[in-house]
């Protein structure tokens, strides 16, 4: 992940910071409908769900320009995601949703170029997920 499209997705992670429960749960839906097994792993409430959600991506956001900073918290989250039953498979499937949702809430501001610069990042901290649950198995 390149030092622009950190600035990138933070900048565009502000726009939508006002609206986040509206974009996690969009998120969800869209995560539901393209792999309705994945329901089966979360057993609170959608919306405290979606504020976890949020709340955990803010955490990785604001730190993808210094990962040392986030990686221990990172490594935690995939860990617990392992614990959980989520697969290494299943990542795939997050982006899809993920990115889905912000370019519902982002519309034509989000174009190429930043979609390109979210998928770098999902897949810069999905991969310090993975590996800790990998490691953790």
């Amino acid at each position: 992940m390149t030092a622009e499209e950190c600035k990138r997705v933070q900048a565009s992670f502000a726009q939508i910071n006002p609206v986040a429960n509206r974009v996690a749960e969009a998120f969800y839906g869209r995560l539901f409908e393209l792999d309705p097994s994945l329901a089966a792993l979360f057993e609170i409430d959608i919306a405290l769900q979606s504020a976890k959600f949020m709340e955990k991506l803010a955490i990785a956001v604001k730190g993808l320009d210094d990962l040392d900073s986030i990686t221990p918290f990172v490594q935690e989250l995939g860990r617990r995601h392992g614990g959980y039953g989520v697969k290494t498979r299943d990542y795939g499937v997050v982006e899809e949703a993920l990115l889905w949702a912000l370019e519902e809430e982002l519309g034509p501001a989000f174009q190429r170029n930043l979609k390109a610069a979210w998928s770098a990042a999902y897949w810069t901290v999905s991969s310090i997920m993975i590996d800790a649950a990998d490691a953790n198995v």
